[in-house]
């Protein structure tokens, strides 16, 4: 649903309803609900022009660092740079969200996550998408249905593949 503005703002309404919103189980490790609920943020507050959701994001980015640090370097570095680039992008940091955007991909590379290389290259496409430079844009999509398509997510590939042909 991402790029769906109000199915996305909605569902994430949801899911942080109530006062212990970051230890909800749901049979999704907690990092995930974490990490992806921070994207999700930085992205409403953006196309909102919502500080509320970017500091929500930020608070997400926060405890994935802490994780990065206290728990698993090699698990969660890839996932901090991508919250890192978010926040920058938010910032109009543009010079640095560009540097965490490649780290986050180079880091998933190197630690072999193929899903969120896949996932850090198609937000960097938005991201040179959003900034004007659409054609640096195609190599960061390109890479990303690649990806997707390695890691065995054929109907994600293909909605992306569908998504730049129409734009």
């Amino acid at each position: 649903i991402f790029r769906e503005f109000d199915k996305v703002r909605d569902s994430a309404l949801k899911w942080s309803a109530g006062p212990l919103n970051l230890t909800k189980f749901s049979g999704t490790p907690m990092y995930h609900r974490i990490f992806y609920f921070g994207l999700v943020s930085f992205w409403i507050g953006r196309e909102a022009n919502d500080k509320k959701w970017i500091a929500r994001g930020t608070e997400s980015k926060v405890s994935i660092e802490k994780l990065a640090k206290l728990a698993s370097t090699w698990n969660f570095q890839n996932k901090t740079y991508l919250l890192q680039a978010e926040e920058q992008f938010c910032a109009r940091n543009f010079d640095v969200a560009e540097k965490l955007y490649d780290d986050a991909i180079l880091s998933s590379k190197n630690h072999k996550f193929a899903n969120e290389e896949a996932l850090a290259n198609e937000l960097a496409g938005h991201f040179y998408l959003d900034t004007g430079r659409k054609y640096r844009s195609l190599h960061y999509f390109c890479q990303a249905e690649e990806k997707y398509r390695e890691w065995g997510a054929v109907a994600k590939a293909n909605e992306l593949a569908n998504y730049l042909r129409s734009n």
